[in-house]
């Protein structure tokens, strides 16, 4: 198995109508796709773009958090069927809370996040001396950070230096047989799950929300104190938090304390311990399966994690026809009267 490594007459009926219009909220998170010349080049090219813008469009659809992420897409081969690099900013608890208390305050709509926020003190909290690692795309998307740049130019690059365009590059193993349609085709791991599995990373969910695999079985806080953003959610039992990289712990999401298991963490650190458990197939799952298209939407487990680091729901509007509908509505009765592998830069803010 292979892991995986968004002309009325009078100014007052005018303004009702900009007010109507002005009331849709947008579909704010834009993701920016550059593909290299492994792409491009490809004898599929147009398949694999496809795939991957639609993946892209999915994430965008999801998520109103008005801000742009870049993310250099290559092609390649190896032991997984997609990977991803993404650059870590490191906060303190107290500033980390502090940017979840603002986007939540600003966006009553996320509930989760809410939650989330009121039962922290149950959960996970860095060592001694110790930071949250955000996702730059995160820190400054989900959360605000406007000084949270990227950490890769156009070519891929990692720039120590920061103030770049792109959060993180996203490699597609095409060496493999993938299903590049939204169809499930026996025997074929889709390229599509595999993009949006890596998206999230960069977002900072998923594996990256996680720093447990780089802490050896047995390491302590005192040694290891930084955690990451999913880290504050993982729990062995209500009220009691985990933290621990060895084979077979039990760790699920919750984000009320522990009270509700979301879903489960996978428990064997060969995969991301920061995704789902083996066994199971889901978008974010440590281990993609083989003849799926698993669903992303707004009932699906990767959406509330995504919801808990800050991203937040699109709120339902009407349709373009509907507003048709009630603009015209308006104007006849004004006629009446007279229409969103990494590497950690650690840069502190």
């Amino acid at each position: 198995m292979l892991p995986f490594k968004k002309f009325l007459p009078f100014a007052w009926q005018g303004a009702m109508v900009v007010a109507l219009v002005a009331a849709q909220p947008a579909r704010a998170l834009e993701i920016l796709p550059t593909f290299s010349s492994s792409i491009t080049g490809a004898a599929n090219a147009a398949s694999i773009e496809g795939a991957i813008n639609t993946a892209i469009s999915t994430v965008d659809s999801l998520y109103s958090n008005p801000g742009t992420v870049g993310i250099v897409f290559s092609a390649g081969a190896g032991n997984f069927v997609a990977q991803s690099q993404t650059a870590d900013y490191s906060e303190t608890y107290s500033q980390y809370v502090g940017l979840l208390n603002s986007n939540a305050t600003n966006n009553p709509a996320n509930t989760t996040l809410s939650t989330a926020i009121a039962n922290l003190g149950s959960g996970n909290m860095p060592g001694p001396g110790g930071s949250v690692l955000v996702t730059s795309a995160d820190a400054r998307a989900a959360l605000g950070l406007a000084s949270a740049t990227g950490f890769y130019n156009s070519s891929g690059t990692f720039v120590s230096a920061g103030g770049q365009a792109y959060d993180g590059v996203i490699t597609l193993n095409t060496a493999l047989s993938l299903n590049y349609t939204t169809t499930a085709v026996s025997g074929q791991y889709s390229a599509i799950t595999a993009v949006e599995a890596q998206i999230n990373e960069i977002l900072g969910g998923g594996g990256q929300g996680s720093v447990l695999n780089s802490i050896p079985v047995g390491g302590s806080k005192s040694a290891y104190p930084n955690i990451g953003v999913l880290d504050l959610y993982r729990y062995s039992a209500p009220g009691v938090p985990t933290f621990s990289s060895a084979p077979g712990t039990t760790a699920y999401f919750s984000v009320d304390g522990g009270l509700t298991d979301i879903f489960g963490f996978n428990n064997n650190p060969l995969y991301e311990l920061g995704d789902w458990a083996l066994d199971t197939c889901y978008v974010q799952s440590a281990v993609p399966c083989q003849g799926t298209e698993p669903a992303y939407t707004t009932s699906s487990p990767e959406f509330t994690m995504m919801e808990s680091i800050g991203y937040d729901p699109v709120t339902a509007v009407p349709e373009p026809s509907t507003w048709a509908m009630m603009i015209l509505g308006f104007a006849g009765i004004g006629f009446m009267m007279y229409r969103r592998q990494s590497r950690s830069a650690l840069m502190a803010t």
